[in-house]
């Protein structure tokens, strides 16, 4: 009987302590369940707003990339725009000078058929003026070579005519005064030589011409130029036929 009352007052001790817990806990139990309740619904808006700007900043990245892309499209079109312009201006800066150019050169060509037509009447003078024009020119050359060689001549005479008279004295040359023969005219016995008063030749020097280290024959200058003089084969020392070539050297 005793043991069936301590088991009645048991029950009724946890029954109170159950409706003390009930309320005295359920309060706070109830509060810490609205406070993870609002912590998952904080916890979830957090992640769909994170979410969200994760999108957002993708979304971002993308169009900054496409950006990007189109800014250096936009660059390389404007750097081969520039290109192509400069190279339109400097076509058209070359366009401008030839086009200047030709104007001047009209106004050339208007101002010589001006002159044309100022001393002649039509093609058929102006061909014949050419034509004297050539025929006198060759003339003018002609008469140049025909008094050269008359001088030439003149030279040899007056050195033959000295050597005959005793009157002209011979001049030795230095010793490095060397030379070449480039033209001979063996019918008047003298030669052109490539020498002249600037390797110190001068007029009645004696020269020896030798070929391969033989003797062939001695010459006195006639006249010297700047690079050139005319030497005669002195009578009695014509040892072989002179050639184009030959070196000359000083006596």
């Amino acid at each position: 009987m005793l043991l069936r009352i301590c088991l009645v007052l048991a029950i009724l001790a946890g029954l109170g302590v159950i409706s003390l817990s009930q309320f005295v806990l359920k309060p706070q139990i109830q509060e810490i369940v609205d406070a993870r309740n609002d912590y998952h619904k904080k916890f979830d808006d957090t992640t769909k707003t994170l979410t969200k700007t994760k999108k957002d900043l993708g979304e971002t990245q993308a169009k900054l990339k496409t950006t990007e892309s189109n800014l250096a499209d936009t660059k390389s079109q404007l750097a081969a725009t520039t290109a192509k312009a400069d190279s339109e201006q400097k076509r058209a800066n070359g366009l401008q000078a030839d086009l200047t150019k030709t104007k001047a050169d009209l106004k050339t060509a208007k101002d010589e058929l001006f002159r044309w037509t100022s001393v002649a009447q039509g093609p058929e003078q102006v061909r014949d003026l050419v034509t004297n024009v050539k025929t006198l020119t060759t003339a003018n050359e002609a008469l140049k070579e025909e008094n050269t060689l008359f001088k030439n001549t003149i030279k040899r005479l007056e050195v033959r005519i000295a050597e005959l008279t005793g009157g002209s004295d011979d001049i030795i040359l230095p010793r490095d005064v060397k030379g070449k023969v480039v033209v001979v005219d063996p019918k008047w016995d003298f030669v052109v030589l490539d020498i002249g008063a600037k390797n110190n030749v001068q007029q009645n020097g004696i020269l020896l011409v030798s070929r391969n280290g033989t003797l062939v024959a001695k010459l006195r200058v006639a006249n010297v130029e700047d690079n050139r003089s005319v030497a005669n084969v002195l009578p009695g020392w014509k040892l072989g036929d002179i050639v184009e070539g030959d070196v000359v050297v000083s006596y």
